[in-house]
């Protein structure tokens, strides 16, 4: 479930932001300028949320966090679609940044506590190529898709999207509910 959030994510949400953001910084946000300082936010937030996670907690429910998490992710697209200013886009950056250190850290963990380490490495990559698969068909499709539908229409579908596609996850009970500290973790604990 949550690897076809990813795949969705970054087919609808994050390619067509990636294509059009700098579209409209060009066009009204000031240029490179507004769009450098946007994506400078999202890397600022990026590391805090990494810095954030680095103490070595882990919350209690993990994979309900990481998914809340995603939800920042809706936040530049939506702020562009609404016509907010540079700065208010920037700020949405920043938490969709942060986001998105917060629910990759924690999702790497669980798959770490939960999965046997002799399949880690080829679920992780099953995981990974499938978040991607579809991110260049989005980076392409998303200049064509505005011309015809818009920009604030793309954009604000894609923020759309990637809200209800976390209340979706969110309604999966093993992704609510999951603890942290998985079967390798608890099978240390037996042994010992």
């Amino acid at each position: 479930m949550t690897t076809l959030q990813f795949t969705l994510f970054n087919l609808l949400v994050w390619a067509p932001f990636l294509v059009l953001g700098p579209v409209v910084a060009e066009e009204r946000l000031g240029g490179a300028g507004a769009w450098g300082l946007v994506m400078a936010c999202y890397g600022a937030g990026a590391v805090c949320g990494g810095l954030a996670m680095m103490g070595g907690r882990v919350p209690r429910r993990p994979l309900l966090v990481a998914t809340v998490a995603t939800f920042g992710w809706a936040l530049p697209s939506a702020a562009i679609a609404a016509g907010l200013s540079p700065a208010a886009i920037a700020g949405a950056a920043l938490v969709a940044g942060a986001g998105s250190a917060v629910c990759g850290t924690l999702y790497a963990t669980t798959n770490q506590q939960y999965l046997p380490a002799g399949v880690l490495a080829r679920i992780t990559s099953l995981t990974t190529v499938g978040a991607f698969v579809l991110g260049p068909v989005g980076l392409a499709a998303a200049g064509p898709v505005a011309s015809v539908a818009g920009v604030t229409a793309v954009l604000g579908f894609g923020a759309v999207w990637q809200a209800i596609a976390g209340f979706v996850v969110l309604a999966v009970p093993d992704v609510r509910n999951l603890p942290a500290g998985g079967a390798r973790e608890r099978s240390a604990e037996y042994s010992s």
